[in-house]
């Protein structure tokens, strides 16, 4: 019976400790996301919460935070575009649509852990921002607000997605 007991604290106490290894190991690896991207605490604010300790589904979840900004961002462009008298926000139209399917092909490169293809995406999509921005001539206050918080999350993907030189 004493044998059983031991056993049982002793299984408990090596499943804690293995918890505590992964823990450090989810924080060492968010740190070291973290710490190369431009925007440290945003990227620590989001990713501190994150059950996972594998890089492609940290980037995964740092993709879905970005498609809900560029939606954002193309839903206002729409908006500004329905008011505008000239053209000026159709590029803005094109590329935050390209965008935005740069970065489901992101995702789905995190998914399968191909970082560089995932790179390649997030990359493509952060273009996609500063061509709009290249070609919006006095952009609104919240249009200009909207491509900084886009960019600021993407360039967090591209931290995330960058796993050292090759």
């Amino acid at each position: 019976m004493a044998f059983s007991y031991s056993f049982k604290w002793l299984s408990l106490l090596l499943a804690a400790a293995s918890l505590i290894t992964i823990a450090s190991a989810d924080r060492a690896l968010i740190e070291s996301i973290c710490s190369t991207s431009s925007n440290t605490p945003q990227c620590i604010n989001i990713l501190k919460t994150s059950a996972v300790s594998e890089r492609g589904a940290l980037g995964q979840l740092l993709t879905n935070v970005a498609l809900r900004k560029v939606h954002k961002s193309l839903n206002l462009v729409r908006q500004l575009a329905k008011t505008s008298t000239d053209n000026q926000y159709d590029t803005c139209l094109e590329v935050f649509d390209d965008a935005f399917d740069s970065l489901k092909e992101c995702k789905k490169a995190f998914s399968e852990n191909h970082l560089k293809d995932a790179n390649a995406m997030a990359s493509a999509a952060l273009t996609d921002f500063d061509t709009c921005s290249d070609e919006v001539t006095n952009a609104p206050p919240q249009l200009t607000d909207a491509i900084k918080e886009s960019s600021n999350i993407i360039r967090i993907l591209l931290a995330a997605s960058y796993d050292g030189p090759a």
